[in-house]
């Protein structure tokens, strides 16, 4: 029987206890029957949530978000393209007729006779396989086992001296970027959330980096997102990707205070150097749930390994999952003053249940 079946059957046994109980006690649950059962089925899902997979909020009975992360055992050995994957995967041949029509909508061309390699790439910590197709000057990712397109890389073929003289401003570069999503066919839904260029000085800056990502409630969703490396002054896209992956648009249930106070009992357990806190701020976001605070709590440090492989060469990998959904969460930021390098953690603390779900900069990065 699964978490949710169960879940089901908890439900209704409650549901037929409290029925029993405002046909034998009706006056006297009239006064107390609704604070005494939402203490007792709270209490029942304290005492049994991280069992069955329930957690309490709002007055109401969610089922929980956060689950263990799971470990990849033998990274290596998952890097590389198994049985099981060639059986769930679409032929190389797909993915290049895929590659050809999915191309054409950004204005380019790819043709068989251009074709240097077909690479295929696995991502241990998203559960994701890629073929990566390649010519002289052009790469385009496809997702091989959904054949989804996922991106393009194209050499712009100038020179260092060429392209520093193609500076645009921030306007222009918006402008340009906003009629090629239209040429592109992506919807309006996706609006600018995020800009930033290759030099610290906008004015000699000559790539463009942006971010169209759906809103939800006024939040930004990272995980439904286009983005683009874009030259404007020759109207030429350089590098284009999508990602489009589940939003669960839960609704908000606990309120910024709370969430703040549930963040504040967990840096107790978090800051194990006893920075000072210095302040403790709030913000509505959309994130995905990630694993850094459980590591950090379950002392697994950053999550991250070292191998050595047969030919001397060290690799250094992440040995935890990444692939979390997205959910609309409070972030809340603690500053401290005195961790290093002015470095503050942020909590992601779900609008719905209340779990922390993830976080940032949770680790140390210790001075030398």
């Amino acid at each position: 029987m699964d978490n949710k079946e169960l879940n089901n059957k908890v439900l209704e046994k409650y549901k037929a206890k409290i029925a029993t109980l405002n046909f034998e006690e009706k006056e006297k649950l009239e006064k107390k029957s609704k604070y005494n059962i939402l203490k007792f089925v709270a209490t029942f899902v304290v005492t049994m949530g991280v069992s069955i997979g329930m957690v309490y909020a709002g007055g109401v009975i969610y089922e929980k978000i956060f689950t263990k992360p799971e470990k990849i055992e033998n990274y290596i050995e998952e890097l590389k393209v198994n049985e099981e994957d060639l059986n769930n995967m679409i032929s190389e041949e797909k993915a290049i007729n895929i590659a050809k029509e999915e191309i054409k909508k950004y204005g380019l061309s790819l043709k068989d006779e251009d074709i240097i390699e077909t690479l295929i790439e696995k991502s241990p910590n998203y559960d994701e396989i890629t073929y990566l197709i390649k010519t002289n000057n052009l790469q385009i990712s496809i997702n091989a086992v959904t054949g989804k397109f996922k991106s393009f890389w194209l050499d712009d073929n100038y020179t260092t001296e060429e392209i520093e003289e193609l500076t645009s401003s921030k306007e222009e570069i918006i402008k340009a970027a906003k009629e090629k999503l239209k040429e592109y066919g992506i919807s309006d839904e996706y609006k600018l959330s995020y800009i930033s260029s290759n030099l610290m000085e906008e004015g000699k800056s000559y790539l463009w980096y942006l971010w169209f990502s759906k809103e939800y409630d006024g939040l930004f969703n990272e995980a439904e997102t286009v983005n683009m490396t874009i030259i404007p002054k020759v109207n030429q896209v350089i590098s284009f990707s999508i990602t489009d992956e589940p939003f669960d648009n839960n609704e908000i249930v606990i309120t910024k205070e709370e969430a703040i106070n549930i963040a504040k009992e967990k840096d107790k357990i978090i800051n194990t150097k006893n920075y000072i806190v210095k302040s403790v701020d709030a913000e509505l976001a959309i994130k995905r749930v990630n694993p850094e605070v459980y590591l950090k709590e379950n002392g697994l440090d950053n999550g991250n390994e070292t191998v050595t492989l047969e030919d001397g060469t060290t690799y250094s990998y992440n040995a935890y999952k990444m692939n979390g959904r997205a959910r609309k969460v409070y972030v809340i930021t603690v500053s401290y003053e005195d961790r290093p390098f002015n470095q503050n953690r942020k909590y992601y603390v779900d609008c719905t249940t209340g779990e922390i779900i993830g976080g940032e900069d949770i680790f140390d990065i210790e001075e030398k």
